[in-house]
């Protein structure tokens, strides 16, 4: 089910993916008859819950970078 439209401020942003997780993002996508921006929004909504709340660590932690990409949005 898609989002509604003109409920919140959004803000667009590009990503590189390796080849291999663009596949798995296609085929998720694929099967639950959704786009791979879905997918993609429905993950950053969950990391974001889970750092929110407390609940969870991801599995890297995000303040792992080193001080040569901090501050630049890559890693």
């Amino acid at each position: 089910m898609p989002r509604p439209r003109g409920t919140r401020k959004t803000a667009r942003i590009s990503v590189s993916l390796d080849a291999e997780d663009y596949a798995v993002l296609t085929e998720i996508a694929r099967r639950e008859d959704v786009s791979v921006a879905w997918v993609v929004r429905r993950a950053v909504g969950e990391v974001v819950r889970a750092h929110q709340s407390g609940a969870a660590e991801p599995e890297l932690p995000l303040s792992g970078r080193s001080a040569s990409t901090k501050g630049t949005g890559t890693q």
